[in-house]
């Protein structure tokens, strides 16, 4: 395999250390070394490498001020594999992590026309704006799927509270009189007509809580004599079945109308709002690493659930015999290696949480390993 090649092959596996063995063990001059269509390796790093790779390839003295035939400098060639990302957060990270590093190594850079006449100035505020629009679009379908929750919370509360209602009246029914003429047909009554219905209600009420106590107490007794009273079990089982009966035949057609839905965490939505929540928190951590002590629950894990971490992470990438899951696979392996999450964070974890930290990163790190396998 040439060198040219084998230059390729280790920017797209994102693989900065063997590069760099190479380029010092063969004393290879990386600016000397042209791609096809005028380009340098930095050129072909600025459109499939990763961060890791571009400040490797920095630190070896690669030219960022050179053009391909096209005049695009890496750093258009970066702004436009930005504006190529279907995801807000893809993009995000592609300008964190390779645009930024290459503006600061060619500041001068930005004014630069290629041969559209586009400059990376230009490229730079539509790459902004569309990191704008698709922020906005992400947290308008956020509260959509918060409120969406939120309803469907409100409607079983209703529910379960129209069934409690119902089972309450059910066996304690509101009181009310056998007639409805408590106000007489011809208008406002009597008052002699309205104390004789009032001492009728109170009659009937006194008379259903004795026959109530009575049987209570009957109850009551017969369970200390050992035997019960047949009679008022015959009297009141009919209306007892009759209401089970009733009150099981709401709790089925209950459940037929409203079945269970599956878990908001768990939904395909759900788990994509985790990813990007994921990755966005991942990308800010990065950028801010300066005077922080870093403890467990600073880390952006994909899932605090071991078991879920697989379905968060490639819940947008079902087919797993694609080049970009494997891609991403190879991605995510790397950031979660013990070594490589040593050299990022290593001095700036809390002392306290090192080992339970490390813990994690290993049992996170196994599992993409046998992923991969």
């Amino acid at each position: 395999m040439g060198v040219k090649a084998r230059l390729k092959k280790y920017i797209q596996e994102d693989r900065p250390l063997r590069l760099k063995s190479f380029v010092s063990s063969h004393d290879i001059d990386l600016d000397g070394v042209k791609l096809s269509h005028g380009q340098n390796v930095l050129h072909f790093c600025a459109s499939y490498g990763s961060g890791d790779m571009l400040r490797c390839l920095l630190r070896l003295d690669c030219d960022a001020a050179v053009t391909d035939k096209d005049r695009n400098l890496p750093l258009h060639l970066a702004l436009l594999r930005a504006l190529g990302c279907e995801q807000v957060v893809e993009a995000e990270e592609v300008y964190s992590t390779v645009v930024k590093p290459l503006q600061q190594a060619h500041p001068l850079g930005q004014d630069i026309e290629n041969r559209q006449g586009q400059t990376a100035l230009d490229l730079l505020v539509h790459l902004k704006d569309k990191i704008k629009k698709g922020k906005r679009t992400l947290e308008r379908k956020q509260i959509d799927a918060e409120r969406l929750s939120q309803e469907e919370d409100e409607r079983w509360r209703q529910k379960l509270e129209e069934e409690s209602l119902f089972e309450y009246e059910d066996h304690l029914p509101r009181y009310s009189g056998k007639d409805d003429d408590f106000y007489s047909s011809s208008g406002t009554p009597s008052f002699d007509r309205w104390s004789e219905q009032i001492r009728e209600e109170y009659s009937r009420k006194s008379q259903r809580q004795h026959q109530h106590h009575t049987f209570r107490r009957d109850k009551t007794k017969g369970k200390r004599n050992g035997s019960g009273a047949s009679s008022n079990k015959q009297s009141n089982s009919s209306q007892e079945d009759e209401g089970a009966e009733r009150l099981k035949k709401a709790r089925e057609e209950m459940r037929k109308r409203f079945k269970a839905l599956p878990s908001p965490e768990k939904s395909p939505s759900g788990l994509l709002l985790k990813k990007q929540r994921y990755e966005r928190k991942f990308t800010q951590l990065l950028g801010n690493l300066s005077g922080k002590s870093l403890t467990f629950g600073c880390i952006p894990w994909p899932h605090m659930d071991l078991n879920v971490v697989a379905s968060v992470l490639f819940c947008d990438i079902p087919d797993k015999s694609s080049e970009a899951y494997r891609k991403y696979l190879r991605s995510q392996q790397v950031r979660w290696h013990p070594d490589k999450f040593t050299q990022k964070f290593g001095e700036h974890l809390h002392c306290d949480h090192i080992p339970k930290i490390m813990a994690r990163v290993k049992a996170i790190s196994q599992l993409l390993n046998k992923l991969r396998e």
